[in-house]
């Protein structure tokens, strides 16, 4: 199919999201997306979005980045500083639940990075105050037993792809992660986020690969209206709470870092499609 054709899917994108499909999406939000794909073929294996909102790790890596197995896996936290590295395999953004087994008392911490130079128990850089790197976020538990934690709505991570597990403790305590889950959050009115309603095929794989990038780069900037960068800037942490507009979803000049609209990028993008 020609070039000209992905231009008539980028620009039906964001229109088709009106059909109606009762299936369930991002948390109380009404599904208005397509149920599945327009047009079937082997052009399917390029795209990156999962089918589910609820996705894990593909693969287990060491505090050093090196790779130990996939996942699920053995995944144990012994004694202070100790931390595993989760990846997820592509851009990915949401919010986690993570069930955990525990001896003794301290805390679980949380750490973000879309970058594998990057992974420890510093988040990288999103929260627009340019104070250095975000930090974590952390699960307590106060003695042994099981442990469900899910991130706080405030804490939404809006893209990532490795989250370091560490643990914080005074103690000999351990931590054995029972289970990862990320419910994804953008393109939220998608039951189906591989329900593309229109595909880029051509001999070339690398130029195949490159489209359906920018597809799901597309994707990932559509986010829930009530999940924006607060403003003004937190000096520590991350606060995802902003309200950017109204409707279901709205496009943000960057899924993790800005998370903000731009209007001098919407409006030449609204010209273009003619939305």
């Amino acid at each position: 199919m020609a070039v000209t054709n992905s231009l008539f899917w980028l620009g039906t994108f964001f229109i088709l999201i009106n059909s109606a499909v009762a299936q369930a999406c991002w948390k109380n939000t009404t599904c208005s997306g397509p149920a599945d794909t327009a047009f079937p073929g082997p052009w399917e294996a390029n795209i990156f979005a999962p089918a589910s909102r609820t996705v894990s790790p593909a693969s287990i890596l060491s505090i050093f980045g090196d790779s130990i197995s996939k996942f699920p896996g053995t995944s144990q936290l012994s004694g202070n500083g100790s931390g595993l590295v989760f990846d997820f395999g592509i851009e990915v953004g949401g919010l986690i639940t993570l069930d955990y087994t525990t001896t003794g008392s301290g805390s679980v911490g949380l750490a973000f990075t879309e970058s594998k130079n990057w992974i420890g128990e510093w988040s990288d850089s999103s929260n627009g105050g340019f104070k250095g790197p975000d930090g974590a976020i952390y699960s307590a538990f106060n003695s042994s037993g099981t442990y469900s934690y899910t991130m706080p709505d405030l804490r939404l991570r809006g893209g990532f792809r490795y989250l370091t597990l560490f643990l914080v403790t005074n103690g000999t305590a351990t931590v054995d992660i029972r289970d990862i889950k990320l419910e994804i959050g953008f393109q939220p009115t998608w039951s189906n986020l591989k329900a593309y309603q229109g595909y880029f095929h051509s001999s070339d794989e690398l130029l195949n690969r490159i489209w359906y990038s920018g597809a799901y780069t597309l994707q990932t900037n559509a986010v829930p209206v009530n999940t924006g960068r607060q403003v003004p800037f937190v000096v520590t942490g991350w606060a995802n709470n902003g309200t950017l507009g109204p409707g279901d979803t709205i496009i943000v000049d960057g899924a993790k870092r800005d998370r903000a609209v731009w209007p001098g990028i919407i409006l030449p993008a609204q010209d273009t499609y003619g939305n």
